[in-house]
This record gives structure tokens, sequence and C-alpha cells, in this order.
């Protein structure tokens, strides 16, 4: 008589050898899942509310700076892992303009002092749990990539997008925290407005963006003359875990599409 355990499935009659099945509750999956989409990769956060005071106050191109700055941003503590002769080395800048953008970064509290270490307020960016969905992921490694493609005031024009990147979509729009269905896009013209550049550079960036993968554009089938604009995931995210098939299948081809 065998004194293996079995189980039997009620609705099949099915038995089953407990030495090769086990029960799982599907909470133990939902928790699974939950794991595997977890987004492992290093990235800082933008609060999409706090940010909008830098970028009325702050110049574009110093907001390309901070970017930077951004990417060598210690976890949790907000510690800027650079010593200060370092930071113009790594900014790729002078010593009188990084005393200029010190400065600034000094003067609206964006990033202090102790001891000789500089810390990044975390009103603006942080490296930990976020507390609410109003924020917006910058992942580290591609924009160090980036910074050597792209000037500081490219990088200062893609920084003042991040309050307008939708949650589901990764969208630039007017709200970016409606519902799919009411997603109110910002066109070019409407995007040198918000970032407050002339229409035909804004154009000419946007195309440069597009050519080096950082953003898709598509074109509006209610409006032909429209482009619809898309931030890669790849680069910045809203979402929890990793971005959709759809979002995915737009940056495949580009460097950051992985």
């Amino acid at each position: 008589m065998s004194t293996n355990r079995q189980l039997m499935d009620t609705i099949t009659g099915e038995l089953y050898d407990m030495d090769q099945y086990y029960l799982r509750a599907k909470s133990s999956d939902e928790a699974f899942k939950q794991f595997i989409t977890k987004d492992n990769r290093h990235f800082s956060f933008a609060d999409m509310d706090t940010i909008k005071i830098i970028i009325s106050n702050v110049s574009t191109v110093h907001c390309g700076y901070l970017l930077i700055l951004l990417c060598y941003m210690e976890y949790e503590s907000g510690r800027l892992k650079l010593t200060r002769k370092e930071l113009p080395r790594a900014l790729g800048t002078s010593e009188s303009t990084f005393i200029r953008l010190w400065k600034e970064m000094y003067s609206y509290g964006i990033i202090s002092e102790k001891n000789g270490e500089f810390y990044v307020n975390p009103y603006f960016h942080f490296s930990g749990q976020p507390k609410h969905n109003r924020v917006i992921k910058l992942f580290k490694t591609t924009l160090k990539q980036l910074k050597d493609q792209l000037t500081a005031s490219e990088l200062g024009f893609l920084y003042k997008l991040l309050p307008y990147v939708h949650y589901d979509t990764n969208m630039i729009c007017a709200n970016p925290f409606t519902d799919p269905e009411n997603i109110q896009f910002l066109n070019k013209t409407q995007i040198a407005l918000l970032v407050g550049m002339d229409e035909k550079k804004t154009s000419k960036l946007l195309d440069k963006l597009r050519k080096i993968g950082v953003i898709a554009e598509t074109i509006r089938q209610d409006d032909r003359r429209d482009r619809i604009f898309t931030m890669n995931p790849y680069v910045f995210f809203r979402k929890r875990g990793q971005p959709d098939d759809t979002l995915c299948g737009l940056f495949a081809s580009t460097p950051y599409g992985k």
C-alpha cells in the first residue's frame, strides 16, 4: 500500500502525488507577479507638482544640469555622490558656469550642503518610496547616456516636460492625471508655449529627440496635421513596474528600448 500523500481535483477526480505537486494560495501568485514586474533599474523620482517651482524660476540650461546631477543622487539619503571638485567635471562645465548654477540651486533650496556634502531637497526630487502617484521616474543610466548626445539646454527642455507626462500612456498632455479617454494631447505649438521656446526651434528639437529615440511621434487620426508625442519609458516613466507592450513596441528599435 502506497504511503504517498495525494491531492484530488474535486472537479475531475484526478489524483496528484504531493511529492511532485503542492498547493499554493492565489495571494502567493499575485505577490509573485508583483515581484517579477517590480522595476529594479536605478532611478530617482521627480514630484510633478513641486518641480513646477523650479521650472518657473530656474533657467532651461540649469534645469538640464540639475537633470544630470540627479544621476548621482544616493538612494534614500539624497546625497550627491560627488565632491565639490568632481561636480563641475561631471557636468562638463567651467568653474564660473558651475558657480552660477550652484548659486541658483542654493537660492531656491534645490540643493543644500551639510558637512561638506551636498543633498538634493526631497521636496522636489527623491530616491525611495513615493507617498503618492504624482511622480515620475528618471532613469539614471539612460540620462547619463543622453548627456553625451544632448546639450544642457536640450536636457532642460525635457525637464520642463516632466509635469505633463500621462500616467497610463506616457504621452505629453495638458492634464497628466486624467483618464486615458480624456487626454488632451499637446502639439508642437502648445509645447513651444509651455517651455517658452520659439516654435521653429521646438519643432527642430522634437525632431532631434525623435531621431535619437527619446520621444515617439504619431499622427492623430482625427487631425493629421497634429502630432502626438510620447516619452520613452526607459528614460522617464510614470507607472509602477515595466511598460506595457504598446509602449515597448513604440521604442523597441531605439537605443533605450530595452
